[in-house]
């Protein structure tokens, strides 16, 4: 028995594969430990072997720190599944430092071995040549598949590290002959701070860069007051929704009037991995489907993803300092749900690197058997993928014509 005045509980994960203790670090609660382990509270059952014997007793004890539970000998986490939850620990991997001291990011990589039963994880440490080699090449996939050559692509830029690393690899397809038309639109802080590195950016390239101005932007919504600026008008009428809703339709509708001009029906955005699978799982917690990827029609237009194979930090690999200072220039995010789903995204790629990019093809896969169509809306003056509810119509309208709230 133990001496109860010095003795913590033994912590045991209980599988069908065996017992694997887990260490406590201090005076932990359970839930610390747990989470310091990976294992899902979720997923265990908590029972308690009393220290004067007897048999083990389910017990509430997730807040519970280990010296409070002086009358047990062992907590046995009993796993509700008879898998093995550490079979995809990524904690034992190995590292690919063919970079060097040049590297500029890394990023782990995950082999799935089903015939072993096993998972071989390793860290790759990226120069700044392989992460655009990389960034190239998925770009590149999207591009031949889905544009003739000579093309005119009207392609949205914010002065950012994704736009940068698009630009790149575009400029890498000379074969295909492309013509490639640069636009960023202004509005919001962050939005006009990029103006000057996007312009940098494509003179780099040897690129005309079309900047539509606010009162542009604003006209092209059907704004005719513009002495209240967007984002006021945004947030006065949407209070806690994130103005990325609103600006990501700004984008497309901003393109799509530059497309319009050039009698092109193509346009892209910067869409990463990341933000096609917050899309994705957001529309799928709704009863949506996935919304095309990596084309989707809307109207006569075809809006391609060319990066939507790309992780961030691959992204950013390319080209650093651009990176940085679209990070300090960035608006900050309120919203829930986008919030949530960023963070659920974020958190299966940390932990199952292997699965995040067959989540990816499985969301593009449903998206071609099931295309989304968007009809035209009269009222709005754009394309809409549903009706839009009235109070809704209504609340965006108010913003248009910067009424105010009726008392």
């Amino acid at each position: 028995m133990k001496n109860r005045m010095t003795a913590i509980p033994t912590v045991y994960v209980v599988t069908a594969h065996g017992r694997q203790p887990l260490e406590a670090v201090g005076d932990e609660r359970l839930f610390e430990i747990l989470d310091r382990y990976h294992v899902p509270w979720s997923a265990v059952s908590i029972y308690t072997v009393p220290t004067d014997g007897g048999a083990p007793q389910l017990r509430a004890s997730l807040d519970k720190r280990l010296s409070e539970l002086s009358d047990v000998s062992d907590i046995l986490l009993y796993f509700n599944r008879n898998v093995n939850p550490f079979m995809f620990n990524i904690a034992q991997f190995s590292t690919q430092n063919q970079a060097g001291e040049h590297a500029s990011t890394e990023y782990f990589y995950q082999r799935l071995d089903n015939k072993r039963s096993v998972s071989d994880v390793f860290l790759k440490k990226m120069t700044e040549e392989e992460c655009k080699d990389v960034i190239a090449q998925r770009v590149a996939d999207v591009i031949r598949e889905n544009l003739p050559p000579g093309s005119d692509l009207v392609v949205g830029v914010s002065g950012g590290g994704d736009s940068n690393a698009l630009l790149h690899a575009l400029s890498r397809l000379e074969a295909m002959k492309l013509k490639i038309r640069p636009v960023i639109i202004k509005g919001i802080p962050d939005w006009d701070k990029g103006v000057p590195r996007a312009q940098e950016l494509c003179s780099r390239y040897g690129l005309d860069l079309t900047i539509v101005e606010d009162v542009e932007v604003q006209k092209i919504l059907g704004i005719g007051n513009y002495s209240t600026s967007l984002i006021t008008r945004f947030e006065r009428e949407f209070a806690g929704d994130d103005f990325e809703f609103l600006g990501t339709l700004l984008v497309r509708l901003a393109l799509i009037r530059h497309a319009e001009a050039l009698d092109t029906p193509y346009i892209c955005t910067g869409l990463n991995l990341e933000d096609v699978l917050c899309e994705a799982l957001f529309r799928t917690t709704n009863g949506q489907g996935p919304a095309g990827i990596p084309v989707r029609s809307i109207g006569e237009y075809r809006l391609l993803f060319p990066l939507w194979l790309c992780p961030k930090r691959i992204i950013d690999g390319c080209f650093p300092e651009q990176s940085l200072d679209n990070y300090e220039a960035r608006y900050p995010c309120f919203s829930l749900g986008r919030n949530l789903y960023y963070s659920i995204i974020y958190e299966l790629q940390s932990r199952f690197p292997a699965f995040i990019e067959q989540l990816a093809h499985g969301y593009a896969e449903q998206s071609c058997r099931n295309p989304v169509v968007y009809p035209y809306d009269e009222q709005l003056g754009f394309h809409v993928e549903r009706f839009v509810p009235f109070p809704l119509r209504q609340k965006f309208e108010r913003m248009l014509r910067d009424v105010g709230v009726p008392a």
